[in-house]
């Protein structure tokens, strides 16, 4: 959860927590990589969030959650295809364009 509170470090603790109970709530590890980025860039500026060993587990979990942690190709291209098929039903236009 998100708290200002939080002791520099917790993002290791809660890494370790979401992937060895085996978080299943997309919601909740999102929130957990936000706060965990949060928290670098307020105690570790200059440390790279994407290459933060806690933010990655997170990232992971949430990639085999979803069921993308082996992402194909195909896959992708059918993810990409339904995803601009709705910005056309919704009449919404894709990001970049005009």
């Amino acid at each position: 959860m998100s708290d200002l509170t939080r002791p520099q470090g917790s993002r290791f603790r809660d890494a370790l927590v979401i992937v060895n109970a085996g978080a299943c709530n997309p919601s909740g590890i999102a929130h957990s990589i936000v706060d965990a980025c949060r928290e670098i860039r307020e105690h570790e500026p200059a440390a790279c969030t994407a290459q933060d060993p806690a933010v990655r587990m997170m990232v992971y979990q949430l990639a085999s959650v979803c069921a993308v942690a082996d992402y194909a190709l195909e896959r992708y291209m059918a993810d990409e295809g339904a995803c601009k098929e709705r910005l056309t039903e919704l009449g919404l236009k894709p990001f970049g364009s005009r």
